[in-house]
């Protein structure tokens, strides 16, 4: 059989399917026909199309094509008319022949030769439509049976099937396992009767599983259905790359031994070569490489993490992924556990859903501060795992520093996971921040307990508990706020957080404090911030400043008018003196008191040889002072030098300088009163007294020669020497002893 003329028929066949593209179609089994009753040679799906008959003018073409399941024994047919109403019409085929039909059951057969027509009713437009009858030979229209498609082998990149068919033409095609979109192979296949044939899918990816189907066309140019699919998996090849490993060296806090954190991104299906069965991590001490091979310490881990206790020193350590075709390239790491990473985690790490809309996790965080002694950022990673301990579905993947989120688009809704996020600089990873979240609720974290530990005059201070998620509750973010009347503050909370304060607040203010999951309050507690009192004090300071500037003026007032206009004057009845003279009884005695020099000496500031020291107040006083201090001095001197008078002296040396507070006996104060006194005279008795006492000697005291009183030598007493020291101080000296005078 020649197949260019199939080759053409199929050609046009397929252009026509193209071009011509039937909005309707109706199948049509044996079982639906029904026979007329008024004629025997047609066969209808609705017996009220029975005795009507179109003639050619009112028919219209709709370029009918039908297409016969010999399998099914059923006839499909379609148009191409398009209806002109919103409703679909109703649809009716009738069916003739040019000979008499026994049984309409009977019709549908290879050799049958029958006219269809079809009818369309559009009820809502009141239209009727007829086709021209379309005469087909069943045996043209017959649609082949579908092939049965098997599975021969599998390589890394390939897969071949088998089928078997009729003469005609086969095409295949085929998609990735749970795609949705299909791939038809570049050339058609020649198929022969009884043939097997057999075609390799190449270009296919490693290690996947895919489904393939194919579909036959024979003389009629009918393409058969699809075939059921079949499944087939490439086979894995050993990986073609190192994984990307960051490490980070911690101390323990106990001392001794260090840890050694090993983090690296799984394989592109590519580069994997397959299903990753593990990664094969080895590390020894660098100095021991060559010498000592046998503390080189290998495990397998599942994870794409490895904790691993090493010394100080210098370390050598590998990682190399494997799958069931063998090992692949390992990456290696020189780690001196000596150099600590100072990389900062993120901050504030928070996952975000929105399963109505969009099937993906947001994920969010802050970059952190690093000091210019750290080295920059060169990427994040981002690494999502199943948070089923039996599941080891992990992935990751490398987000910009400069980024701050990262969304995760084919995560599974009915799975949680584990969301890490580490700062990566070259092969140094910081500290991890992770978040347990799912696509239904996103983070599966609450905040809850919240409580005022602190309260100043200007601040509050709060702090809360995060615990997981108790019911299936979608937050997108928790805030608390404090809030008075229109003022309002309101903080974020974060995983990574447990307290924080509000600062910058009124004193002595009544708030709410709020925990706010979304727009919803769950708590609300009131706080007040404590008095001040510095306004307080600054509103007195100017008050008790005035208070005592007034006080001190008053004071000053008072006591500068007392002065002037009420000066003081010294009461005598205070005095000594003034106290004796105002007693009423004055104790008589017969001794007789005689004062005595020693008594005046003040022992205390000049020592025990006292000197009287008179020193005037100016020139002319002084002058005076001189005269009347040697007059006084003359008259002593002219007595009689057994005989010195203690009373007398005191008295005029006393009453010369101080006529008014020389202390010294009653008697004598009174005899001397009596003296000045006009018309007193002095009694006899005492002129008697005196001259007993000049005619007495008494003992003299030795006196050391200061220098001759200036006078002159005969007018000098015998036995008694007076000098001028300067400025009115004078010595006394006597030689001869003096008596005692009588009592």
């Amino acid at each position: 059989m020649e197949f260019c003329p199939l080759k053409l028929r199929l050609a046009v066949w397929t252009m026509t399917s193209l071009v011509c593209v039937c909005p309707h179609e109706v199948t049509v089994k044996q079982s639906d026909l029904k026979q007329c009753d008024d004629d025997r040679r047609v066969c209808v799906t609705d017996l009220r199309d029975c005795g009507h008959q179109r003639t050619a003018s009112t028919q219209e073409t709709l370029n009918v094509s039908c297409q016969y399941h010999m399998s099914l024994k059923s006839l499909t047919c379609g148009w191409s008319l398009h209806p002109d109403g919103p409703a679909e019409p109703a649809v009716s085929l009738i069916f003739s022949s040019t000979f008499i039909i026994y049984s309409c059951t009977g019709i549908f057969n290879p050799v049958a030769l029958l006219n269809v027509t079809a009818r369309i009713r559009d009820y809502t437009m009141g239209r009727e439509v007829w086709s021209r009858p379309r005469t087909v030979f069943l045996y043209d229209v017959a649609k082949p049976i579908s092939p049965v498609l098997s599975l021969l082998c599998s390589t890394e990149d390939s897969v071949v099937v088998s089928w078997r068919s009729g003469d005609g033409v086969c095409r295949l095609r085929y998609r990735v396992e749970g795609a949705l979109t299909w791939t038809e192979a570049p050339e058609s296949v020649t198929s022969h009767r009884d043939e097997t044939l057999t075609y390799t899918i190449k270009d296919l990816l490693v290690s996947t599983a895919y489904r393939a189907a194919v579909a036959c066309a024979e003389e009629s140019g009918i393409w058969s259905d699809w075939s059921s699919e079949v499944s087939a998996r490439t086979l894995d090849k050993a990986p073609s790359r190192p994984p990307e490993v960051c490490y980070r060296v911690e101390q323990r806090d106990s001392g001794g031994p260090f840890l050694l954190h090993l983090m690296w991104k799984d394989l592109d299906l590519r580069d994997a070569g397959g299903r990753i069965l593990g990664y094969r991590v080895s590390y020894e001490p660098a100095k021991k490489k060559k010498l000592q091979p046998q503390h080189r310490r290998i495990q397998n881990v599942t994870e794409l993490t490895a904790l691993l206790v090493v010394e100080e020193g210098n370390y050598s350590v590998t990682v190399a992924a494997f799958n069931s075709a063998g090992h692949g390239p390992a990456a290696r790491l020189a780690i001196d556990t000596r150099r600590r990473s100072a990389l900062p985690p993120v901050r504030h790490l928070w996952v975000s859903s929105s399963f109505t809309t969009e099937k993906g996790l947001l994920v969010q965080w802050e970059n952190p501060s690093v000091p210019p002694s750290v080295p920059p950022v060169t990427h994040l990673a981002v690494q999502w795992r199943s948070g089923t301990p039996s599941s080891n579905i992990s992935r990751w993947t490398a987000v910009d520093p400069r980024n701050t989120s990262a969304v995760i688009g084919d995560a599974d809704p009915d799975e949680s996971y584990v969301i890490t996020v580490v700062p990566v600089y070259n092969q140094q990873c910081g500290p991890p921040q992770s978040l347990h979240a799912s696509l239904q609720q996103g983070a599966l974290m609450e905040a809850v307990q919240l409580k005022v530990v602190g309260v100043t005059k200007t601040s509050v201070s709060v702090v809360w508990v995060w615990q997981k998620k108790s019911g299936p509750i979608r937050v997108q973010r928790y805030r608390v706020k404090l809030r008075k009347d229109s003022e309002s503050h309101t903080l974020s909370l974060w995983p990574d957080q447990w307290q924080l304060t509000f600062p910058n607040l009124t004193p002595n203010t009544e708030y709410s404090l709020l925990l706010l999951a979304d727009d919803s309050s769950r708590n609300n507690i009131p706080v007040k911030t404590n008095f001040d009192e510095g306004p307080a004090v600054a509103a007195a300071t100017p008050l008790l400043l005035l208070a005592v500037v007034v006080s001190i003026v008053s004071i000053l007032t008072r006591t500068l008018y007392k002065s002037y206009f009420f000066p003081h004057i010294c009461s005598p009845r205070g005095s000594n003196t003034g106290r004796w003279l105002m007693h009423p009884n004055h104790q008589k005695t017969a001794d007789r008191r005689v004062l005595d020099l020693e008594d005046f000496q003040v022992t205390c500031v000049l020592g025990e040889k006292s000197l009287i020291t008179l020193r005037p107040s100016s020139e002319e006083d002084l002058q005076q002072d001189l005269q009347e201090d040697q007059e006084v001095f003359k008259e002593v001197c002219q007595e009689d030098a057994s005989l010195l008078s203690v009373d007398k002296l005191s008295a005029r040396l006393l009453s010369a300088e101080y006529p008014h507070d020389a202390p010294g006996n009653p008697e004598d104060k009174e005899r001397q009163g009596n003296k000045e006194q006009p018309g007193n005279k002095e009694r006899p008795g005492n002129q008697e007294r005196q001259g007993n006492q000049e005619g007495q000697g008494r003992p003299a005291e030795e006196v050391a020669d200061v220098g001759p009183f200036p006078q002159k030598e005969d007018e000098a007493p015998a036995g008694r020497e007076c000098e001028y020291v300067a400025h009115g101080v004078y010595r006394i000296s006597c030689k001869a002893p003096i008596g005692e005078t009588d009592a």
